[in-house]
């Protein structure tokens, strides 16, 4: 039982199992802290059926009878908090719920621009609550969360003279994987009863920690029976210690978000909790926090896509910024995902005056970086920057829904034919936008696409250097966004608004693609010589057939599926360098 290996089993298959294990992370933590020296640290590791939670230094006996009392998380006082509770705990150990909604109120009602103006003291006095997003979630009345909460820091506290025997159970809970946990509950009431407490060990399951069960469901009465209720999964009552865990664990771990419908918040909560591969107590609660205040409410779809690419931005942020030495020496030949998997959502849809579970899901972190130097890091960080800013123009409820669904099927499954769905679509979005004069509405940059399947599928880069290919996706461009960007009446060229469709339409066929593509040639190469002829000038080279060979020689070797999808990615993204020339143009 003494050890410094400790047991979480994932016995749900939700963000429950990673609450209990960041609660017992941050328990260990905090008794380590006590009495370990020199460099302490604690690591959760998925190993696949369970979660490992690895300790610096070997746990020994003698600790668990010196160690201090530790209250881990606060009790949230509200206006039906009952005064005689609250003397009995210290204040360091309350928050108060209204007071933190009115400092939030105060700060989000001074906009951005306005506060940028104000003394950085007045600012900090201003800011919210680290954790407010936490408070929120418990506080909310549809929630039906509170008072089991605030239950479960009460008993902890109120059996502070037995923090050993609580630590020592604990411990017996996870000393091994698959352990019994009915059986250590009621060795803890056995021991309880020796030390002359009445207790139980019982607390009821709430749906804020416990995702696939809540209280207050009901059943016919026939099936009421215990073994019924185990035999369909349904437990509304657990071991107090494990929800206590939870409780704390919550604090490290879950991001909840108030759903957008119609501009408006709707009462829905998303909660999002990065599930950890191979990560340290202490980055995953920087990363957290950096996180908290990057991840803001939105449309369901949207908000699930930027939870992803925010989170890892600010991963990269905290193992560059930070100079966290040994995470960076460990990101070296890896991705972020080798450390954090991806998250588990839970989706609370409001009924008025409760909530209920209406979908749990998981969203996996980009799968396509190798963080082979410092460069790198910068690299990628441009990328997912990018990809925020076009996610970011697309409005979810009108018309971007579709778009929406194919990016984040590209997060979860990894799949480029997802990708591709979503630039082809994303082709079609970005000229309709532009037509309305919608500038604000970016495309991708050539460099950046470059970076994010390259690193990805490296047999891919023989297609990008081609110059039958490079020269046919500019040609795409400059009869597409190019004269778009300049505006209708401004080009001498004509805009071809469904050229995108056309040539996904022919790449099923490998001879219907090359036909579409031959035929765009001759219509691009002829409205060259027309401009000639009207100006006196041409503002863009002819496609030559040496590049349509090249390319034939790429559809014989990939097929027109793959050619043609990065043909479209790369005819309506953004070249720099050709932006340049334009310009002078």
């Amino acid at each position: 039982m003494y050890q410094d290996t400790y047991y979480v089993d994932k016995r749900t298959g939700t963000f429950a199992d990673l609450f209990v294990a960041y609660g017992l992370a941050t328990l260990l933590d905090s008794v380590l802290a006590h009495f370990a020296e020199g460099d302490r640290w604690v690591r959760i590791r998925d190993m696949g059926p369970y979660y490992a939670v690895e300790l610096s230094n070997l746990l020994q006996e003698e600790w668990l009878d010196k160690a201090p009392f530790q209250a881990l998380v606060p009790y949230i006082q509200t206006s039906r908090s009952d005064p005689e509770v609250l003397t009995s705990l210290p204040a360091s150990m309350t928050v108060d719920y209204q007071q933190e909604w009115d400092k939030f109120r105060q700060y989000t009602s001074n906009p951005q621009e306005m506060r940028s103006k104000m003394p950085e003291e007045q600012i900090a006095q201003m800011k919210p609550h680290p954790q407010f997003p936490i408070f929120a979630w418990v506080g909310e009345r549809r929630m039906q969360a509170l008072g089991s909460y605030n239950n479960l820091i009460l008993r902890w506290q109120s059996l502070a003279p037995y923090f050993a025997e609580n630590l020592r159970h604990i411990l017996m809970l996870c000393a091994t994987p698959q352990n019994e946990k009915e059986a250590v509950r009621k060795s803890w009431c056995k021991r309880m009863k020796k030390l002359g407490v009445k207790d139980d060990g019982k607390a009821t399951l709430v749906q804020l920690f416990n995702p696939t069960q809540g209280k207050g469901q009901n059943f016919p009465k026939p099936f009421l029976s215990t073994t019924y209720m185990r035999s369909a999964g349904i437990n509304l009552e657990g071991f107090w210690l494990l929800e206590y865990l939870k409780a704390v664990g919550m604090y490290h771990c879950a991001v909840p978000r108030v759903v957008k419908i119609g501009g408006k918040f709707s009462g829905d909560y998303k909660t999002y909790a990065p599930a950890p591969v191979n990560m340290r107590l202490k980055a995953n609660n920087a990363v957290l926090a950096a996180f908290q205040e990057a991840l803001w409410n939105d449309t369901a779809v949207k908000m699930d896509i930027l939870a992803a690419l925010r989170y890892t931005r600010c991963f990269l942020d905290y193992c560059q910024v930070a100079k966290e030495a040994d995470l960076m020496v460990e990101l070296f030949g890896q991705g972020p995902e080798d450390f954090v998997a991806g998250m588990y959502v839970a989706y609370y849809k409001s009924l008025g005056q409760a909530a209920a579970v209406m979908n749990l899901s998981f969203i996996e972190l980009p799968r396509w970086m190798r963080v082979e130097s410092l460069d790198d890091v910068n690299t990628y960080k441009e990328v997912i920057e990018e990809h925020e800013n076009i996610i970011n123009t697309i409005d979810e409820e009108k018309g971007g829904y579709d778009l929406l669904v194919y990016y984040r099927d590209f997060l979860s499954s990894g799949r480029w034919d997802a990708f591709f769905d979503f630039t082809a679509a994303y082709s079609q979005f970005l000229m309709r936008e532009l037509d309305r004069e919608h500038y604000w509405v970016r495309p991708f940059t050539t460099r950046n696409l470059e970076v994010l399947i390259m690193k990805s599928n490296e047999p891919l880069g023989l297609i990008f250097k081609s110059a039958g290919f490079r020269n046919i996706a500019e040609a795409i461009r400059r009869s597409t966004i190019i004269p778009q960007y300049r505006g209708r009446g401004e080009s001498e060229y004509d805009i071809r608004y469904g050229l995108g469709q056309e040539l996904r339409r022919k790449a099923l066929y490998n001879d219907e693609f090359i036909a579409a593509l031959s035929e765009f040639m001759q219509s691009y190469n002829a409205e060259n010589a027309r401009v000639y002829e009207k100006t006196g000038k041409q503002y863009r080279k002819n496609i030559l057939t040496t590049d349509v060979e090249d390319v034939v020689r790429l559809v014989d070797k990939y097929g027109a599926t793959t050619v043609g999808n990065l043909l479209i990615a790369f005819g309506y993204a953004r070249d720099p360098k050709e932006e340049e020339e334009v310009k002078s143009d």
